[in-house]
């Protein structure tokens, strides 16, 4: 059993919210990026990434892999 930490399930969550406002709007998802700091914006981005082409289009609890 993986003991999931409070950052990871909030980083799991924004993920999600980033992803759920790419299916209304892409240009929203994007402005949403650009203002996350430098410093967490590249892991966001690339999880985002990853999550999108895994099929996770930002519904609660959807995780896709580890």
């Amino acid at each position: 059993m993986t003991l999931i930490t409070e950052e990871v399930l909030r980083h799991r969550c924004e993920v999600r919210a980033v992803l759920a406002m790419r299916t209304e709007d892409r240009g929203k998802a994007m402005d949403y990026l650009i203002k996350v700091k430098e410093a967490r914006r590249e892991k966001l981005e690339k999880d985002c990434r990853d999550q999108w082409e895994r099929g996770n289009r930002g519904k609660w609890g959807d995780w896709r892999g580890l």
